[in-house]
């Protein structure tokens, strides 16, 4: 830890003390501690920061705060307010800012605006981006809560006090929706692929070869994706799906021996998750923790490890009813935090953070892993500019990302590096040239 930072405020509860740890425990690697009013010009702290209803002048940085309601009314029908080069919400009379920043954090960061939905979700029963207040204020693309670690860096700073950011590392992740086209998939299915799609036809001996594990099957990019993230020196992590098939969740089946076999040999290698299945049912159901619970249990029989990491499938995620459920369950990070259909930063954030539960010590709180950019999105909802909307939205986020010293999550299907291998070339292209 760097040096003690001292807070002074005139408001003291869990939310509050969970963002100063998320803010300066968490991102800025700095410990600290609430002081009284006479320790602000003491000398025993590096740095001081009064955040109050009226703040206090001997501190290093004042920061005016609200009475930290969140009504509907008062948060989605408020006007963006901008000061010193920032924008937040929830306008104060005093301080440095003329909004409440760390109000503004919590607001954002735990997804409140998501508990105001009251049934009006898409049709795969998710929050829909065009609901969030980030939307409206065109802050999708722009994950602004990055710029409040650096104002808040930028101040430290002035008063002589080193600020150590850790070195980002982007994140590469893949859904193993379709681990394979042909190899280890039952023979109905191999048929049924071939009357849908006789184009993609390989042939009899291709077929019989890949069937044997003789040859690599399409989908099969494992070495490939390996090979590039270790080249680049970026992260990988792959999730795979290990419950029921259904209409919805068309997978490998896991108890098939030769994806068995496939998987224990990468298992070696590259870290994996859970891809809970589609088919959880739904979130009023109390099957919905037990198929859960069941696909965890398979999932570490399987790759002999505790399942940690996990990524719904579809992102069909509610973060205030899955969170909490996935944190019971021994699940320790979570990275389904995007949108399915539109790119863009959901919490405006792209850095992990923990989600804030009233009951643990924030230590044990459940990691978010932003997801801002998925493969999927650009080819199933963008129409025929997918392609250039992809490599735009690429550069622009590595660009900013490079320029706040942020780590990017990205993820990919197999499939479709296989079958839409222009978007891999284009990804690939955007990271060796960042």
């Amino acid at each position: 830890m760097q040096e003690k930072i001292g807070i002074h405020t005139d408001i003291q509860c869990k939310e509050v003390s969970y963002i100063f740890h998320q803010v300066f425990t968490d991102w800025l690697g700095m410990s600290w501690s609430y002081v009284a009013l006479s320790d602000l010009d003491s000398g025993k702290y590096a740095f001081t920061i009064s955040y109050a209803t009226e703040p206090n002048s001997q501190a290093d940085l004042c920061l005016g705060r609200s009475d930290w309601s969140f009504f509907e009314e008062e948060w989605m029908s408020s006007p963006l307010i901008s000061d010193a080069g920032l924008v937040g919400f929830k306008k104060v009379m005093q301080g440095a800012l003329g909004f409440d920043m760390f109000a503004t954090l919590f607001f954002t960061l735990t997804r409140k605006e998501e508990t105001y939905t009251s049934g009006d979700w898409d049709g795969h029963g998710r929050y829909p981006y065009e609901h969030s207040l980030l939307k409206s204020h065109n802050l999708l693309d722009r994950p602004f809560l990055e710029d409040y670690i650096h104002f808040l860096a930028k101040q430290i700073t002035k008063k002589g006090v080193e600020v150590v950011f850790r070195q980002p590392r982007h994140v590469v992740t893949m859904d193993l929706d379709f681990a394979f086209q042909w190899y280890a998939r039952p023979l109905s299915l191999v048929v049924a692929s071939l009357i849908k799609s006789p184009s993609r036809y390989p042939g009899w001996q291709t077929l019989r070869a890949i069937y044997k594990g003789q040859k690599r099957d399409p989908y099969d990019v494992m070495e490939a994706v390996h090979q590039w993230t270790e080249a680049q020196g970026v992260g990988l992590r792959i999730f795979i799906p290990v419950g029921k098939r259904s209409s919805m969740d068309r997978h490998v089946d896991p108890s098939n021996k030769a994806f068995t076999k496939w998987l224990l040999q990468w298992n070696e290698v590259v870290d994996f998750g859970l891809h809970p299945t589609y088919a959880l049912g739904s979130w009023e159901s109390p099957r919905r923790r037990e198929v859960l619970a069941s696909e965890i249990t398979y999932f570490e029989d399987l790759m002999n490890q505790p399942c940690h990491h996990v990524r719904m499938h579809y992102l069909r995620c509610r973060p205030h009813e899955d969170y909490p459920r996935f944190s019971s369950l021994g699940i320790q990070n979570d990275w389904s935090m995007g949108y399915g259909n539109r790119s863009g930063f959901r919490a405006g954030i792209s850095r992990p953070y923990r989600f804030f539960e009233e009951d643990k010590p924030f230590n044990k709180l459940l990691r978010i892993h932003p997801l801002p950019l998925m493969d999927s999105t650009f080819v199933h909802h963008m129409g025929s500019n997918g392609l250039g909307d992809w490599k735009q939205r690429i550069g622009a986020y590595l660009g900013h990302a490079e320029n706040l010293a942020y780590p990017l999550v990205f993820n990919l299907h197999n499939n479709l590096i296989a079958d839409q291998n222009e978007y891999w070339k284009a990804f690939k292209e955007s990271l060796e040239n960042a």
